[in-house]
């Protein structure tokens, strides 16, 4: 009888054993780096990457629309975050710079074969001006290498932005995955201090070449005619935004013209050193005018504008050159070279009321 039941009751368990769902092992990526696996996967984004380094955010769209994702692919280093709401100069998403992930760590990237562009974005919040460790120049300086070779020897923020808590950003141009299909990335000591780094962007690239950077002086992108595609505002620090309403003329992409930075402003637009290129300024006089709110015309509004210092325009007045109010009036300068931290920085200086523009558009001149 006995022998009976047993016999029932192991019938039982072997069919609920094969009936039941069972648990499978699962690998998960843990908090505190990435193992590449033995073939890459490619990149469930598409062939845009964009890391928030040491940020656990599922997700986070900035004002341009780009989707970045929370730290991944990484080894090594630790993680730290400033307050939320913590000033950081010329940038619109100071979100992009909360975290960081600093020490020696490196990233292991997997993309498909092609050639990229790679932006690496910094802001020092802990040495520097204002900050809790003190100091400035000097008091962090860190190498990093892509696929083991030197992409910046020495970098010191604080000196490259320039400034404690002020956005930096580097760019790279001609980036391909390895042979075994991953971009790998290090940060390492050089002389001081642990490096660090707040976000990696990483984009389809122009071989040679750096992607076009086009600008429009208002909150919202702006699509022109030919199809190419004006980002909102960005790399500014200084001035004020307004948007205007009146019909512009003399273009076939008013909408260009119609978002309007005026004050005393920089654009510090990132690029790489030793390359020369094409600015193209956008301006409009929307302000004065017979017909305008503030009267007048010629002589009411003259600025200068320089590029790294040297001067592009001397005592520009936009009614003057476009013969009236409401026309656009386009400025292109060739051969413009970045300075020795990979910029252009744009200088807007009002010598009668304030300094204004409406659009920037950046080509790389390289062949």
């Amino acid at each position: 009888m006995w022998a009976v039941s047993l016999l029932v009751i192991a019938l039982a368990l072997v069919a609920l054993w094969k009936t039941t769902p069972r648990l499978r092992q699962v690998t998960v990526d843990k908090p505190g780096g990435f193992e590449p696996p033995a073939a890459p996967a490619g990149i469930p984004e598409g062939d845009e990457v964009r890391i928030l380094a040491g940020s656990t955010a599922s997700k986070y769209v900035d004002r341009l629309g780009n989707v970045w994702l929370g730290d991944r692919y990484f080894n090594g280093g630790n993680v730290f975050s400033t307050p939320h709401g913590y000033h950081i100069s010329r940038t619109q998403d100071p979100a992009i710079f909360q975290s960081r992930r600093q020490g020696s760590f490196s990233y292991d990237i997997p993309l498909r074969p092609g050639t990229y562009e790679l932006h690496l974005y910094f802001a020092e919040t802990l040495f520097g001006e204002g900050n809790i460790a003190g100091g400035g120049e000097t008091f962090r300086i860190f190498d990093i290498s892509a696929n083991d070779q030197p992409l910046i020897t020495g970098l010191d923020v604080i000196a490259d932005a320039p400034g404690s808590n002020t956005a930096d950003v580097k760019v790279f141009k001609n980036i391909s995955p390895a042979r075994d299909g991953y971009l790998h990335l290090k940060f390492q000591v050089s002389t001081k201090e642990n490096p660090f780094l707040n976000a990696i962007e990483i984009v389809p690239g122009i071989a040679g070449r750096l992607r076009p950077v086009r600008i429009v002086a208002r909150e919202t992108a702006v699509t022109a005619k030919d199809g190419q595609l004006w980002g909102a505002d960005r790399f500014v620090a200084g001035g004020q935004t307004v948007l205007r309403t009146d019909p512009v003329r003399n273009t076939a992409d008013p909408e260009l013209y119609m978002g309007e930075r005026y004050g005393n402003f920089t654009y510090t637009i990132p690029v790489t050193p030793g390359g020369r290129y094409t600015a193209t300024l956008r301006f409009c006089e929307s302000w004065f005018g017979p017909k305008k709110p503030a009267n007048g015309g010629a002589r009411n509004r003259v600025f200068d504008v320089y590029c790294n210092g040297v001067a592009l325009l001397r005592n520009f007045d936009i009614f003057k050159e476009a013969r009236g109010e409401d026309r656009a009036l386009d400025k292109t300068f060739h051969a413009l070279e970045a300075n020795a931290q990979g910029k252009l920085v744009f200088s807007f200086v009002p010598v009668k009321n304030y300094a204004c523009v409406n659009a920037i558009e950046v080509l790389d001149e390289a062949k």
